[in-house]
């Protein structure tokens, strides 16, 4: 929806030619992930590297707004999801406890950094000093700074460990339904993220209205975009249904009453909490007064401004999966 840092030709040029690169990459590894049943776990690469990467963009951006974490445990909550991950599926554990296992290890994470701040007391001192105004005593600057990282480690992260389990979704929830799931869940989250984010592009410039009056969300941002994202979401949605049932997943759809009416309202649920995601990290990012998370992605930002309404929808899709299937 914010249109305004893409005006230049040259931006519209990188934007065009890099989007295509990350398509072209995404479409690599769904086909890579059909290989075979031990190929699925290549898509959890790519799950991992946007975990990784997003979570250091926010770090990042967290230093900018003086809000200190610490990062190693940032770095290692991502490896652990995944670890954890491996040894749900080998020991045939459901979702739930791989979910209730990544709750436990932020809580553990806040503990364990709770206390290293408490107890190396001339180091938080020093860490103070150098990082804040000073103002704080040691014990509400450990409180903060491990705050600070468990959020580090909620948003993408531990969003993202969703998509994990999209992606093996028959096998942690232990049902078989002849047809891959988690195939047609990753397309439907991906399809309807890549809709939203193209379709409020395109609107917002294309039509011109009345932008939406919260200066923090982002100054380039209009009611035309936002409309435009769900619709975007939307039409994805019934692309997809089309695609799958003729793809082999009419029978499976039918038996489960998954109707191109339900597929279109979780396309607008979709679309929703897509610009959600992306409304919510313009207020972000307008806290810590930049426009992009980083520049790692010429003409488009950082990964967390390509994934920011992926992280959210995530958790509609797999909602979705378990209330349907």
């Amino acid at each position: 929806m914010d249109t305004k840092k893409i005006n230049t030709p040259s931006n519209w040029g990188k934007r065009i030619v890099f989007g295509a690169l990350i398509l072209v990459l995404l479409v690599g590894f769904f086909a890579l992930r059909q290989i075979s049943s031990q190929t699925v776990f290549l898509f959890d690469i790519l799950i991992g590297f946007l975990m990784i990467a997003g979570t250091f963009e926010i770090e990042g951006i967290f230093r900018k707004m003086d809000k200190p974490t610490y990062m190693v445990a940032i770095g290692l909550f991502p490896v652990v999801c995944f670890l954890l991950l491996i040894l749900c599926i080998f020991l045939q554990i459901t979702f739930f406890y791989y979910i209730l296992m990544n709750v436990g290890v932020l809580v553990l994470i806040f503990i364990i950094t709770l206390l290293v701040g408490l107890i190396a007391k001339k180091h938080t001192l020093n860490k103070m000093y150098y990082e804040t105004s000073g103002e704080d005593s040691t014990q509400m600057f450990a409180l903060k700074k491990s705050l600070n990282t468990v959020l580090a480690c909620l948003y993408p992260s531990f969003l993202l460990t969703f998509v994990f389990i999209i992606n093996h979704f028959s096998v942690l929830t232990h049902v078989e339904f002849g047809v891959d799931i988690g195939l047609f869940g990753l397309i439907f989250l991906f399809a309807t993220t890549i809709g939203a984010d193209c379709f409020a592009l395109v609107s917002g410039r294309a039509i011109p209205t009345k932008k939406i009056n919260y200066e923090k969300l982002g100054p380039g941002k209009t009611w035309s975009g936002l409309v435009g994202g769900i619709l975007g979401a939307i039409v994805a949605s019934f692309v997809v249904y089309i695609v799958m049932v003729n793809c082999g997943f009419k029978t499976v759809f039918d038996a489960y009453g998954f109707t191109p009416f339900w597929c279109l309202f979780l396309g607008l649920l979709s679309g929703c909490f897509n610009m959600i995601g992306d409304i919510f990290s313009s207020y972000i990012k307008r806290l810590a007064g930049t426009k992009d998370f980083s520049g790692f992605i010429p003409g488009h930002g950082g990964i967390m401004d390509r994934i920011n309404g992926l992280v959210v929808n995530a958790i509609v899709v797999f909602v979705a999966l378990l209330v349907i299937f």
